[in-house]
């Protein structure tokens, strides 16, 4: 404001002073101008005087002593004398202004500007009595002319008054702003100040408090969503009209593995650039919502985004981000289940329809007949077992229709499993270590059984000829130890983590020929956790894997 005070006040008072300086000197100029023509009209009578007393004319007027110039015309123009130009190579001059109304009459004058220089020509004429003209005429600067001539004077009385109107503006801008200067805007009605600015300061006032009271409103609201969002479990993310981020959470920038303060005001590209964000955004933008998954870091979300409008135009987008890691784990283990389930299933049960429709159409020769049985029985076996197996690891997963558990000797359990498996491992080859000693467990002793069951029969199945197993359980600070270690084919590191999953088979080739329902492991998995016991495996390709089950302490009784 001030600069702009004193820009103003400076170029009024320069221009002031200009155009009066320039209004003086056209008055000036005129008015020498009208000096010089009346000493040209006295010089032309002194003139016409002489010429009435000279005997020889032409003498008199080359001997005058005047620095003007003079023309002597005859009536029809012809030029007879002139003092400065032969006049013989001289135009005719009954068109000259001045001569014409000379001659109309009896005096004329005009002026007229040189077209190579900055001069003006005065011209007087003034007719004789014998009706010749004589013509007085004298050169004068033109006002360029005049200007040009003082202009290192003009230029400096320009910059006098350059300098004298930045000082005075200089000196009135600061009077008149440092009233405005010093007001004091937190409290507008407490100054003293010019009385025109009373409405605005007290405008001033009234909106200082309405902003103050919104502000407080506003900052209320801001902390509230705030807290709300900083406690949400789902990644939020707000974006403006032009997709730039607004707010972004501590789920979401935990998502995205960034600094919320060193993205805020970042295209949402700067976050992730996957294609299927974009499509989602895109689809907000066209139909109001959009929904995709987003892989990041072995996890899984799902990312809904609306757009926000306002009178039918988009502001901004809203995107909410959901982990569905284990939903998706679950969906997909709940697929890979119930086709395990059904080829699993439908394996044994192929076979026995086979066979019973064979000895049902009598195809069968009456030597075959026992054998087919045989094969139905040992079918119909494998499939109770599965169907078995699956309903304990129903009961398992929902931990219901369980028993009660009891204290029992894990001992006992691990010693008659060993001597029912035995017989087994002999006809595989593989020799069998048993130690155990007395550990006491609270649990199921059905589940328990099949637990060590399945760890056992797994180690014989996928043992090498010559090989051993070794079944050793130990008391603990209290707590039962249980390992069971082989010298098998061992397990490859990839497969490890996913060994306990329903119908996996590292070896399909191998599971085959070996049976088995391919659920035992997971039977052993939920086991542990219906019994609150840790569960390790260790094992190395060709040396041989190493399963522990460490059970929680229980108080011993007498007994046991």
């Amino acid at each position: 404001m001030r600069k702009r005070i004193f820009r103003n006040l400076f170029l009024s008072a320069f221009v002031a002073a200009v155009l009066m300086g320039g209004a003086v000197t056209l008055i000036q100029y005129r008015s020498f101008e009208s000096r010089i023509f009346g000493e040209l009209a006295a010089e032309c009578g002194y003139v016409e005087a002489g010429l009435s007393c000279a005997s020889d004319e032409e003498t008199y007027l080359s001997a005058l002593p005047v620095s003007n110039r003079v023309t002597l015309v005859a009536s029809d123009g012809t030029v007879l004398f002139d003092s400065t130009t032969d006049a013989a190579m001289l135009e005719n001059h009954l068109s000259r202004p001045e001569i014409a109304e000379a001659l109309q009459s009896g005096t004329g004058s005009s002026a007229r500007y040189s077209d190579t220089e900055l001069t003006r020509n005065l011209y007087y004429a003034k007719r004789l009595s014998d009706g010749r003209v004589l013509r007085v005429a004298t050169t004068q600067s033109s006002v360029l002319g005049t200007i040009g001539n003082l202009l290192p004077t003009a230029l400096l009385v320009l910059l006098a008054l350059a300098i004298a109107s930045l000082l005075y503006s200089r000196f009135a801008s600061e009077r008149i702003v440092s009233p405005i200067n010093a007001l004091d805007l937190d409290r507008p009605l407490g100054n003293v100040s010019y009385d025109e600015l009373a409405p605005l300061l007290t405008r001033m006032e009234r909106q200082r408090r309405e902003i103050s009271d919104r502000l407080a409103a506003l900052s209320e609201k801001q902390r509230e969503f705030a807290a709300v969002t900083e406690n949400m479990r789902e990644g939020l993310l707000l974006l403006d009209g032009s997709g730039c981020l607004m707010t972004i959470n501590s789920s979401a920038a935990q998502t995205f593995g960034v600094d919320p303060a060193s993205v805020i005001g970042n295209h949402i590209l700067a976050l992730d650039r996957s294609v299927t964000l974009q499509h989602a955004l895109e689809s907000a933008g066209s139909s109001g919502s959009g929904e995709t998954t987003l892989r990041r870091s072995a996890r899984t979300y799902q990312l809904l985004a609306s757009a926000v409008r306002d009178g039918g135009k988009q502001v901004g987008t809203v995107v909410l981000i959901l982990d569905i890691t284990e939903k998706t784990a679950a969906e997909q283990s709940r697929k890979e289940f119930t086709a395990n389930v059904s080829h699993e299933l439908k394996t044994p049960l192929t076979s026995i329809s086979g066979y019973a429709e064979i000895m049902r159409d009598g195809v069968a020769r009456p030597g075959d007949m026992r054998r087919f049985a045989g094969k139905i029985c040992e079918e119909s076996a494998h499939l109770l077992s599965l169907i078995e197996d699956i309903i304990r690891l129903s009961q398992l997963d929902e931990q219901s229709s369980l028993p009660d558990m009891e204290q029992i000797d894990l001992r006992s359990v691990c010693e008659e499993v060993c001597a029912r498996l035995r017989p087994q491992a002999e006809k595989a080859g593989v020799s069998m270590t048993v130690r155990c000693e007395r550990a006491a467990v609270r649990g199921i002793p059905k589940i328990l059984e099949e637990m060590v069951q399945n760890l056992v029969d797994n180690a014989i199945k996928y043992n090498r000829p010559g090989g051993s197993v070794d079944v050793s359980l130990s008391a603990k600070s209290g707590r039962a130890v249980l390992i069971v270690s082989d010298t098998g084919i061992g397990i490859s590191e990839e497969h490890q983590a996913r060994v306990f999953e329903r119908f996996y088979r590292v070896e399909k080739s191998r599971s085959k020929q070996i049976g088995g329902t391919g659920l035992g492991l997971s039977i052993v998995k939920h086991g542990a956790e219906v019994h609150g016991a840790i569960m390790r495996l260790e094992s190395q390709p060709g040396r041989g894997t190493r399963v522990t089950l460490e059970f929680p302490a229980v108080r011993r009784t007498r007994g046991v």
